[in-house]
């Protein structure tokens, strides 16, 4: 990776493998609304949920996300791959797909 294309990534959230994927919903897109992915993300009693409209999978099956073992390593945005969630697993394997748009719905107490 060259130098100028580190500067330009963004960091939007970024997690350790402590946060497991605990909940997966995807909705196919309508004449009336877009795809959406809802992930929730568990570590402890900690939880975090996310919403991606308009997933696009180039690099990960979607049914793969709701396997076991998988945490979002990191959520970052570029000019070159906006909005790029970066999936691993336990076995160091590692991969990613984008999102148009990416919400934290985590509801506040």
């Amino acid at each position: 990776m060259s130098m100028s294309r580190q500067t330009l990534d963004h960091y939007l959230y970024e997690f350790d493998q402590g946060y497991r994927v605990s909940y997966v919903n995807f909705s196919r897109a309508s004449d009336l609304t877009d795809a959406q992915l809802v992930l929730t993300l568990e570590r402890g009693c900690e939880r975090k949920s996310f919403a991606f409209a308009q997933p696009l999978f180039n690099d990960i099956d979607k049914n793969l996300v709701a396997c076991r073992h998988l945490y979002i390593a990191t959520i970052k945005s570029s000019p070159l791959s906006p909005n790029r969630v970066e999936v691993g697993d336990s076995e160091g394997n590692f991969v990613f797909f984008t999102a148009r748009s990416v919400k934290n719905i985590t509801p506040t107490a």
